[in-house]
């Protein structure tokens, strides 16, 4: 991550800044998901310095990477409204095997990027509103490195610091209802941020950014439900394009979709349509395969997803309906 070590008081300066600040803030909220849900449920707990409460280790995770999700939006709606175009890549995304390893490690990520918010100070009198939003967020980001720091004391002091993430089971991967998941997994994530890159380029027009964004935050709840269905089933969620090491840490570098929608209206809905048709026919598909007490969330899940298709499907054609709609 690149250090800032003058004030910024050009706008090309600035943008490379707040893209610099996404790319990170794409990773990690992704990053520390698939820390959270490669671990068992209620297994660790901390005194949090903040809550000031006993709270489990993987729930706390789960509420930062969240943080970090509004982090990206932010950054990317002030992208646009500056006139320039978010960066949908994202830095590194790791996962080792012991969990104090990917706390250490989000920690340490955490406080690289407390830095670059602090230190990355803009001239006195421009875009004052850009200098608090980044304070506002190193803010965030110096809790978390707390909250982390004080799960990373609490697993030494226990006795845990040897503890290791819930591992992949390749038999149970190999079942056909596993792929299936496996499948519906990536077109969620690929989904959840699709759907966010076309909320931040259409950030000025709330009747759409809002139903857009609404849906995005279905597919990132669904993706959640599923990453806990996986762990009931004993295995854990792939790492898209991940290499895995002699030590059995894994390491991608596109973990994230690689294509997204157009710039105007029309161009960045209709992808989106057959997108959910696909993943409408997973489910129903996935849904028989499945034991009874797993079918109630899953069918859930497809209903959101059929109000998906009759949103995306009326967004579109009204805006077709529209003449001179850009």
């Amino acid at each position: 991550m690149r250090e800032w070590t003058k004030p910024i008081g050009r706008r090309d300066d600035l943008l490379e800044l707040l893209n610099t600040a996404l790319r990170h803030e794409w990773a990690v909220s992704f990053e520390y998901l698939i820390h959270a849900y490669s671990m068992t449920k209620g297994a660790h707990f901390y005194e949090d310095p903040v809550l000031r409460k006993r709270t489990d280790i993987r729930a706390q995770t789960i509420q930062i990477a969240i943080d970090e999700m509004y982090h990206s939006l932010q950054l990317g709606i002030v992208i646009v409204k500056l006139g320039g175009t978010p960066s949908f890549r994202t830095d590194v995304i790791v996962r080792s095997p012991r969990i104090i390893d990917n706390l250490r490690r989000d920690k340490a990520t955490e406080d690289r990027v407390a830095a670059l918010y602090q230190d990355s100070l803009l001239r006195d009198g421009f875009h004052p509103e850009v200098r608090n939003m980044n304070l506002n967020i190193s803010a965030d980001e110096v809790r978390h490195s707390r909250q982390f720091e004080a799960m990373i004391a609490a697993l030494e002091a226990g006795g845990c610091a040897e503890s290791l993430m819930r591992p992949a089971d390749r038999a149970v991967d190999a079942r056909p209802e596993t792929a299936l998941l496996h499948d519906i997994m990536r077109l969620e994530n690929a989904l959840m941020h699709r759907y966010l890159h076309a909320t931040i380029l259409f950030s000025g027009d709330q009747d759409l950014s809002q139903r857009l964004f609404k849906n995005s935050i279905d597919h990132m709840r669904h993706w959640d439900k599923n990453a806990g269905l996986l762990l009931r089933w004993g295995t854990v969620m792939r790492i898209e394009n991940a290499v895995v090491d002699a030590s059995g840490m894994e390491v991608s570098r596109r973990p994230m979709p690689p294509v997204y929608s157009g710039k105007n209206r029309i161009a960045a809905l209709k992808p989106l349509l057959p997108a959910e048709r696909e993943l409408v026919s997973a489910y129903e598909k996935l849904i028989p395969m499945v034991a009874p007490e797993c079918r109630e969330q899953l069918e859930l899940q497809l209903a959101l997803k059929r109000e998906h298709l009759f949103t995306q499907l009326w967004l579109l054609q009204n805006a077709r309906s529209v003449p001179g709609l850009e």
